[in-house]
């Protein structure tokens, strides 16, 4: 029997994930956290698929909270116009391995740099699945 540590991240990676672009607006965003039960996003150029960050609720809700005092009004246009994906993303946080590489190394890494979801380029559309 082979352990773990010995699969390949194909083994075990998501073939299909869920992705933000730049132009995306804040309350769909936040919309899509909710509704999909997910804490990160990668966010990718449009037409590259290239990683330009990660977005993770937890950026989306500190950015909020901050900026709550100051915004009056909560709806959707002014929402919308106070809050980007490029200001409220990590950018170029990730740490990138190959499918080949052993799950040990993505452990590894985790563990090393305190990186609690991995992330990859995935595809060229809006929330769709990639």
């Amino acid at each position: 029997m082979t352990t773990s540590t010995q699969h390949k991240i194909a083994d075990i990676m998501s073939r299909q994930v869920l992705v933000a672009h730049p132009d995306h607006e804040f309350l769909p965003l936040c919309r899509l956290f909710l509704l999909m039960n997910i804490h990160h996003l990668p966010v990718v150029q449009k037409d590259s698929g290239e990683i330009l960050g990660i977005l993770s609720a937890n950026d989306v809700l500190r950015a909020f909270s901050f900026k709550l005092p100051e915004l009056g009004r909560l709806d959707e246009t002014t929402l919308n116009k106070h809050f980007s994906v490029l200001d409220l993303m990590t950018p170029h946080p990730l740490q990138t391995i190959s499918p080949e590489d052993p799950v040990s190394l993505a452990a590894r890494i985790f563990s090393e740099r305190n990186i609690s979801s991995p992330a990859r380029s995935g595809g060229q559309a809006g929330w769709d699945r990639h």
